[in-house]
């Protein structure tokens, strides 16, 4: 029995194109769906949105909020009730709250995209 391996050179440049399409989709999904829980209402916000723009992807995969202050709102040092004022549905680690809300449906994006069928 003889075997014969054809390697195809593009198909490693292909795949990383899909990656990286991939990891674009997640960060923008969840930079998107995350703004949905972040605390506006707070008095300090309420005129600019401050913490809500201030989110960025610095890189794939890491998203960064820039506001002094997102830290402390984040894990809620202050122990704040943030459900009063501006934002109905803001919460503390709201990224984890849009995780456990949204990462399937945003996995099954990534996952048809890396493979090519998005």
């Amino acid at each position: 029995m003889n075997v014969r391996l054809q390697w195809d050179k593009t198909s490693i440049s292909r795949r990383k194109m899909r990656f990286k399409a991939a990891q674009n989709y997640v960060d923008s999904e969840c930079l998107r769906l995350m703004l949905y829980y972040v605390p506006v209402g707070l008095r300090r916000f309420r005129n600019s949105g401050a913490l809500r723009d201030s989110g960025r992807v610095s890189s794939p995969g890491v998203i960064i909020f820039t506001d002094p202050w997102a830290r402390s709102n984040y894990y809620n040092l202050q122990k704040r009730n943030f459900r009063h004022g501006g934002n109905p549905n803001a919460t503390a680690l709201w990224f984890e709250t849009m995780k456990a809300r949204h990462g399937k449906a945003i996995l099954r994006g990534a996952a048809a995209i890396a493979e090519g069928k998005n």
